[in-house]
């Protein structure tokens, strides 16, 4: 099927999506007051889209390709609207029955909702705070993800969410090392730096929101690292030595300081004054006396 759907990038001039159109059921995922507990997908909501036949990103688990909404109302779009769909696909897991393969599909594609929107969570409230902040300016936003069966097909469950169009930017990566310049001195850069460190304070220490990319203030494809234990009996997708690095390899910047955050580095011990040592005392000679002869 074809459909002609605006430009990516030139969004005057549309362009013409040569792919499959299927029928699928999206699921918000929600949340009550303890949102790191009290989580649950909303009820299946109709649709169809058109996705283009060739992936044009890869994972370890998953592959991205580029959709658009033909009919359906969701939240976060309307029919026409640009967005990616990505398919947890766990064949290379190895000889498994189909039943196997279906639940890690499932398993895969419910973790990677749990873990972007909770992270959506946190940067609400990080927002909120960041309001009262004089001059803080413009907010980050991590976009929302929607649980997505699709029953006419082999992999049957998936992830929808918003195409973000322009330059794609890593502002972290999992590891915390802070060597991507976009990161360190962009003004989207800094105020994920200073998400991250204020979600740290927030949890003292058992969780960070880490592997932090998008389009301008547009965020998606984070991750979460928590304690070994989980955090409040939520836990995320990344390795908890995430989290030390992070303490390790974080500067903070004027959004630190205007949130009011502490640095995470330990505080250069004084170097110990040097002993004066006293002055050594003069030796003092009485009158030589003369041998008598």
């Amino acid at each position: 099927m074809e459909l002609v759907i605006p430009s990516h990038d030139q969004p005057a001039e549309p362009r013409i999506v040569d792919g499959d159109e299927e029928n699928i059921q999206c699921s918000p995922l929600l949340f009550k007051e303890d949102f790191l507990s009290d989580q649950y997908f909303g009820e299946n909501q109709p649709a169809s889209i058109v996705t283009e036949k060739v992936h044009f990103g890869e994972g370890m688990h998953r592959k991205a390709f580029r959709t658009t909404l033909r009919e359906g109302n969701l939240p976060s779009f309307n029919p026409g609207h640009p967005c990616v769909l990505k398919v947890h696909n766990a064949i290379g897991y190895g000889t498994k029955n189909n039943e196997e393969l279906v639940q890690k599909n499932y398993s895969l594609a419910v973790e990677e909702c749990h873990v972007q929107n909770t992270a959506r969570e946190y940067i609400k409230a990080y927002n909120s705070v960041a309001k009262s902040a004089e001059s803080f300016g413009e907010l980050p936003e991590i976009i929302p993800i929607y649980l997505v069966h699709r029953p006419s097909n082999n992999i049957p469950y998936a992830t929808l969410e918003e195409e973000l169009l322009g330059d794609f930017v890593k502002y972290s990566v999992k590891d915390g090392k802070e060597i991507n310049l976009m990161r360190r001195d962009s003004e989207a850069g800094q105020k994920c730096c200073a998400f991250q460190h204020w979600v740290y304070t927030q949890t003292e220490g058992n969780l960070l929101v880490t592997d932090m990319q998008g389009v301008g203030m547009k965020l998606t494809d984070v991750g979460i690292a928590t304690c070994k234990k989980g955090y409040k009996g939520f836990r995320g997708n990344c390795a908890t030595s995430f989290i030390d690095q992070f303490k390790v390899l974080h500067l903070c910047n004027r959004y630190c300081e205007l949130l009011g955050l502490t640095s995470l580095q330990p505080k250069p011990k004084p170097k110990p004054k040097p002993k004066t040592q006293p002055a050594p005392k003069k030796k003092t000679f009485g009158p030589v006396l003369s041998g008598k002869s």
